[in-house]
């Protein structure tokens, strides 16, 4: 049987390449996301995300696999707002989707792994360059709700490794999605990607490659990690 991955934000963007890269290396893929997946589901509805994680056990057998890549970005106005301009309505709905939907995920698995683990049990989070810079292109509510991104990662993989299980992050620079695209519109990428060493933006099927190493056999002795996967704008 193949192992089955959980991917949440599946409709489009970096969820949606991680679901056909995961897909061609042969895991069964639960493709969950709010609109237009085979699997709807709210990351921010506690009751709705332990009863997707039900009903993808039932149907595709138990999940091994999960890859947190729903998220979100409010800007008031194009390009990067200042902390003065957010609304406390801004900062809450994005720490709803990015912070509080990555927790339910994380816990709605561990929850059904921690007692009964699975061989090469993975958890990928999809944090972001903001969260560890402080923000390049999104607001303070974007920067900080990656950052907490980072430290359950961190915190869950702790939890998680006497299964076996890895816990890890990817944190991805400039990508081309459409959540990039509905606050950076086109034509006005020039500054940044002066800022980028390799002088592009990303495409989501680079993070996806990313995915499917955290997620194989050979990533085995990587737990608590960030993959930074960002053209090199930040370097450590």
């Amino acid at each position: 049987m193949p192992r089955v991955a959980l991917i949440t934000g599946a409709a489009s963007g970096i969820g949606a390449a991680c679901a056909r890269a995961l897909a061609a290396d042969g895991l069964a893929i639960a493709a969950t996301d709010r609109r237009s997946a085979p699997f709807i589901m709210d990351v921010t509805d506690e009751t709705a995300v332990e009863s997707v994680f039900d009903e993808v056990e039932r149907k595709l057998g138990k999940v091994s696999v999960l890859v947190t890549s729903a998220g979100t970005m409010i800007a008031p106005t194009p390009g990067r707002p200042s902390l003065t301009q957010i609304s406390a309505q801004a900062w809450d709905e994005t720490f709803r989707v990015n912070a509080r939907g990555t927790f339910f995920a994380i816990r709605a698995l561990l929850r059904r792994r921690l007692n009964d683990p699975l061989p090469h049990g993975r958890i990928v989070t999809i944090a972001s360059a903001a969260g560890q810079t402080g923000g390049l292109r999104g607001g303070a509510d974007y920067a900080a709700s990656k950052a907490a991104v980072l430290a359950l990662t961190k915190l869950a993989a702790r939890e998680a490794a006497p299964t076996g299980m890895t816990v890890n992050a990817i944190a991805p620079g400039p990508i081309e999605t459409p959540l990039f695209r509905s606050v950076n519109p086109p034509g006005n990428d020039g500054p940044m990607i002066a800022s980028v060493p390799l002088g592009r933006i990303g495409s989501p099927d680079e993070i996806a490659a990313a995915v499917r190493f955290l997620v194989s056999e050979a990533a085995g002795y990587m737990t608590g990690s960030v993959l930074d996967v960002n053209g090199g704008s930040r370097m450590q």
